[in-house]
């Protein structure tokens, strides 16, 4: 698995994790995913949506800072217990918005 931001606008939106570019792209381009409903709801700093439901999504590799940042996000929410593995959720399906 690799790590992949979701940008908009020229800014980067949501890291998520996926096996290729294909399955990346798959996964925003999917109208009914997961993916395209987090970016309506979560918001930016001034409290605005990160996605308007309209703009250009592009989805990238993320840079090295990218992924460390996603990497320490996914270990930190396994120590909470915002992901149980113990009830067989899958750490790899952890997504994290930008701006923070």
């Amino acid at each position: 698995m690799k790590t992949y931001v979701a940008e908009i606008g020229g800014k980067a939106a949501l890291a998520f994790r996926a096996a290729d570019d294909e399955e990346a792209d798959a996964m925003i381009d999917d109208e009914n995913s997961t993916m395209r409903s987090d970016l309506q709801v979560l918001t930016d700093p001034n409290g605005d949506p990160l996605w308007d439901g309209k703009a250009t999504i592009r989805v990238r590799p993320a840079t090295a800072a990218e992924d460390a940042e996603w990497s320490q996000s996914r270990d930190q929410a396994i120590s909470d217990g915002e992901i149980d593995l113990d009830a067989g959720e899958n750490p790899e399906e952890w997504t994290i918005s930008f701006p923070k």
